[in-house]
């Protein structure tokens, strides 16, 4: 069985305020509370074929190390990760619209036997997960490109 879910929000700043914040990976759980830790284990950051590890604090403590299959900065990026019995192969993708802001957007295909325990409550708890994701990423990435535009 596969599953797909997608989240996306619009922030006021462009892909490179958003990617200034993503990129470094190892400080994602000072910013973001899903992450309770994320680091890089083999590679070089953001390169195809490249490996970190991450923990992730909710919607359950699950610990596992995505493989990297495209990266293309500061516009998209893609994993695919394996524990308890799933396979997600997660995208992100930061695209400036022609107004100036960004639709950030995030997307997963589930697979693997642990989907067919996937209700209503579990679908519900990534897709926040999702959000608080995005709320603060785009709220840190707003931050920067407001303090950029004060010093310009």
């Amino acid at each position: 069985m596969s599953i797909h879910l997608e989240y996306s929000t619009t922030a006021m700043c462009r892909p490179e305020h958003i990617w200034k914040k993503f990129e470094v990976l190892d400080q994602w759980a000072w910013w973001n509370k899903v992450i309770s830790r994320a680091r890089w284990i083999e590679g070089q950051p953001w390169q195809k074929g490249s490996r970190f590890e991450m923990e992730l604090a909710r919607p359950k403590p699950m610990k596992f190390k995505p493989l990297i299959i495209e990266s293309a900065p500061p516009n998209k990026v893609a994993w695919i990760g394996k524990g308890s019995g799933v396979t997600g192969e997660h995208w992100f993708s930061f695209e400036l619209q022609p107004d100036g802001t960004t639709l950030m957007k995030t997307w997963e295909d589930f697979s693997g036997l642990t989907t067919l325990f996937f209700g209503n409550g579990t679908r519900q708890g990534i897709m926040k997960m999702y959000q608080e994701w995005f709320e603060a990423l785009k709220f840190e990435a707003e931050r920067i490109a407001r303090e950029e535009r004060a010093r310009s």
